[in-house]
């Protein structure tokens, strides 16, 4: 597969930003597309990532935006969706509209347009919660991301004859930058959340990358419609095993 031409999709921060940063290292061409444009006092990774802003809820947006993209930097190799609704208002609706139907809209202009180079990947960051409950995230982000994990399905079976992949990664509790200091100052509950992982320590944002790159990649060459979970071995272990467990005392 070649790597000329990366999208990523809420790209300007969090885990998005994540693989910008990874993907920087290297020398494809890469294209960040987010709500609003970073920050001026955000650095600068090398020349070739170009950034643009765009209303995923807007179609006639989204078409000039990447109609744009690949006239500057030609065909998509590699298309990664992190995007989150960021809004006010239903988050159900929000959510739907931006993280489910947002995706739908791009990949079918990208597809109806012919604008995929041979054998290209799509990677959704999805997550745990498209299978299981967080009380502390509302209905509208358990919904959505339900959702991309069956357009990630669908999707991989609709595409799989113009050769393109299509997978989502799935984390749970990830130490993103912008958690660190809640952390720093809440050690006891870090410690608490490694003694229930089967590997002991919380995942990185660039251990989401790693599992995306990975996907992208021509060492993936015959995965499609998977859901690759990333959480150290934490939805494996049944609830209730917890509790058996000696090395896991409670804060």
């Amino acid at each position: 597969m070649t790597l000329n031409h990366s999208i990523v999709v809420g790209g300007t921060r969090g885990l998005g930003r994540a693989l910008v940063e990874l993907w920087a290292e290297g020398t494809s061409a890469i294209s960040v597309v987010g709500r609003k444009l970073p920050d001026a006092s955000v650095p600068t990774l090398r020349d070739g990532i170009r950034f643009y802003s765009a209303d995923l809820t807007k179609f006639e947006t989204i078409t000039s935006t990447f109609d744009e993209i690949v006239k500057v930097a030609g065909p998509v190799s590699r298309l990664v969706f992190s995007q989150r609704f960021r809004g006010t208002g239903d988050t159900l609706d929000g959510e739907l509209d931006v993280g489910v139907k947002g995706t739908q809209r791009i990949i079918d202009y990208l597809v109806s347009k012919d604008l995929f180079a041979e054998q290209s990947a799509i990677v959704v960051l999805s997550s745990v919660l498209g299978q299981f409950i967080a009380a502390e995230q509302p209905l509208g982000y358990h919904v959505a991301k339900a959702a991309q994990d069956q357009l990630v399905r669908f999707y991989a079976v609709q595409l799989a004859s113009r050769g393109i992949r299509v997978n989502g990664v799935a984390p749970n509790l990830i130490e993103k930058e912008s958690g660190r200091e809640f952390y720093l100052k809440n050690p006891e509950l870090k410690r608490h959340y490694e003694s229930l992982i089967p590997l002991g320590h919380m995942g990185t944002p660039r251990d989401v990358a790693n599992a995306i790159d990975f996907l992208c990649s021509d060492r993936a060459a015959h995965i499609t419609g998977q859901i690759l979970t990333v959480d150290g071995g934490l939805t494996v272990l049944l609830q209730h095993s917890l509790g058996a467990r000696p090395d896991i005392r409670p804060i």
